[in-house]
């Protein structure tokens, strides 16, 4: 467990790793494909002018028609790749311009109902399907209004009113549908990722208790060979083939954490503690109370320990380590004090040890509580309902 202290030259927490970007990236990028398969289908409604242009197919027209017919063609293109852009207001205005460009051809050129059409097209990329909706009910007033004042053409009229409300509805609801995918698309992405991110978490908080604690305990040993070798090499042999087991260990246990099969046995963590404690030169005592305690909160309090042991071996200068165990019909209360005088009026934050041990302890709906006086206790507070 790692302890910061807001002093400097003391201990500090271990920078927070951000989350990497790539889950970020992918989602953007398959949104911008999504936008890009969006634009492009809505460039086959550009299909439609080609029956605007029928009407020249067997004759030529003249100058001065042929110039308004290219400019009417290009102006509109450009009115449609900036609806495209736009939404809003703005896009309601382009699908009125698009309907006011098929009425003001109407009296020379049905074919101009494809106009009417390409606007019907352009509402089902407004906000919601209640917009689209009324823009198409803007779209058929225009066309009844115009039809009232100009008595526009039949063979305008009856195509641009009989193919325009089908194909806006149609176009609406697939509209709908396919925004209703992307929004599935985007939740199933904001589950995934969270997953990713709760699994990363738990494999860093795993790693960190497993090198955390045995890897203090290697250089503990180490240095204690270190000063025995030219004195005791029967002692500095022991020491090392501790060492070596100690290793031994930490490289099972990470294998085993990755695959996410790692508990924790308390009777095994309290043996480990006092050994490791008693090479450090701290005496243990443990009173813990014979209870039954469900599998899930034996591995969250033999990580504690773990931390906690690995806490007071690095920081706490203590020369005394009391670690009690009980329980009753609703909570199981584990408390570690030592009586390090490193503490003493030091304003304790969240290091990543601590911060992993107060997740997992929060996760099972426990408390933790940190005090200072003559050193420092932790004492954790875990229900057993539920967590068997």
């Amino acid at each position: 467990m790692n302890l910061a202290f807001k002093k400097s030259g003391d201990f500090s927490t271990a920078s927070a790793v951000p989350l990497p970007l790539t889950e970020t990236k992918n989602a953007m990028r398959d949104a911008n494909v999504r936008t890009e398969k969006g634009k492009t289908s809505s460039f086959f409604w550009l299909i439609l002018p080609v029956f605007f242009l029928l009407k020249y197919t067997g004759t030529i027209p003249q100058t001065g028609e042929l110039l308004i017919v290219i400019a009417t063609l290009a102006g509109f293109i450009i009115l449609f790749e900036y609806s495209l852009q736009v939404n809003g207001n703005r896009l309601l205005a382009c699908i009125i311009a698009a309907t006011m460009t098929g009425i003001l051809w109407a009296p020379c050129n049905a074919g101009a109902a494809a106009f009417v059409m390409i606007g019907v097209g352009m509402c089902q990329r407004l906000e919601n399907t209640r917009a689209a909706c009324t823009a198409l009910s803007i779209v058929c007033a225009i066309l009844l209004m115009a039809n009232a004042a100009l008595e526009l053409p039949s063979d305008f009229l009856l195509p641009a009113l009989l193919f325009c409300i089908p194909v806006g509805l149609v176009s609406i609801l697939l509209d709908k549908h396919s925004r209703t995918d992307d929004q599935l698309l985007v939740k199933h992405e904001e589950i995934a990722n969270k997953a990713r991110l709760a699994e990363r978490e738990r494999i860093s908080r795993d790693i960190h208790d497993v090198l955390g604690h045995t890897l203090s305990v290697i250089v503990l040993k180490a240095d204690l060979a270190r000063k025995l070798i030219n004195t005791d090499s029967g002692a500095c042999s022991h020491e090392l083939i501790d060492i070596e087991h100690s290793a031994r260990n930490i490289l099972r246990e990470v294998r085993t954490t990755v695959r996410n099969c790692r508990t924790r046995s308390l009777n095994a963590e309290l043996n480990a503690a006092k050994k490791a404690l008693q090479a450090a030169g701290v005496n243990m005592t443990a009173l813990i109370e014979q209870c039954s305690i469900p599998p899930l909160l034996e591995n969250v309090i033999a990580l504690a320990l773990r931390e906690a042991v690995t806490n007071i071996i690095r920081h706490a200068g203590a020369s005394k380590c009391k670690i009690t165990l009980s329980s009753d019909a609703k909570n199981i209360r584990f408390t570690i004090a030592d009586d390090g005088t490193i503490h003493a009026n030091r304003t304790i934050r969240k290091g990543c040890g601590l911060g992993g041990m107060t997740e997992r302890i929060h996760a099972l709906k426990g408390s933790i509580h940190i005090h200072q006086a003559n050193g420092l206790s932790i004492v954790i507070s875990l229900p057993v309902k539920g967590a068997a």
